[in-house]
């Protein structure tokens, strides 16, 4: 039987870890974003979010009806938004991010590293770098980085955290 190497996949059960080849993974689970629309960026508290892809309409939790995007990207640590010369247009010490939303660019990149990391290139050549801190075999000091989701729809999140990238449920 001749060996052959398959391609990672994401782990099926929606609580588990990613496996070893989380850097392809983690761009596995971010794919989805490839030639969607941001839209809108704000604050919730310390996290900041992003919203892709085309405008949902959705209840929250006081029934209230809210507009989200297909998919949401949540942050909570170190993170920039550079455009292609280098200058800074928001970073996670940024007070307002709704001139973010007002650029309209598609993400056309994403890249990822193993401990979470990520990069998502525009489609007007600017660069949101999340840089998370590491991996950490304590769970008493769990922090998460970043999550990815789809707002109004019960499905998993793709998480980054100080335990490494896993899929939670909604």
């Amino acid at each position: 039987m001749r060996w052959r190497a398959s391609r990672p996949q994401l782990k099926r059960d929606p609580l588990g870890l990613m496996p070893d080849s989380r850097a392809f993974s983690v761009r596995g689970a971010l794919r989805p974003l490839i030639d969607k629309l941001m839209w809108e960026a704000g604050w919730a508290g310390d996290i900041a979010w992003f919203q892709f892809g085309q405008r949902v309409t959705t209840r929250d939790r006081a029934g209230r009806t809210r507009e989200v995007g297909e998919y949401a990207l949540h942050i909570s640590c170190a993170w920039v938004w550079r455009t292609d010369t280098g200058l800074v247009r928001a970073d996670e010490d940024s007070p307002d991010l709704s001139d973010l939303g007002r650029l309209l660019t598609s993400v056309q990149t994403v890249s990822a590293e193993a401990a979470g990391g990520l990069e998502l290139q525009f489609s007007n050549g600017d660069l949101l770098r999340v840089e998370v801190e590491g991996l950490t075999d304590n769970p008493v000091e769990q922090t998460e980085y970043w999550r990815l989701l789809q707002p109004g729809r019960k499905t998993p999140h793709v998480v980054a955290s100080s335990s490494g990238v896993e899929w939670h449920e909604a």
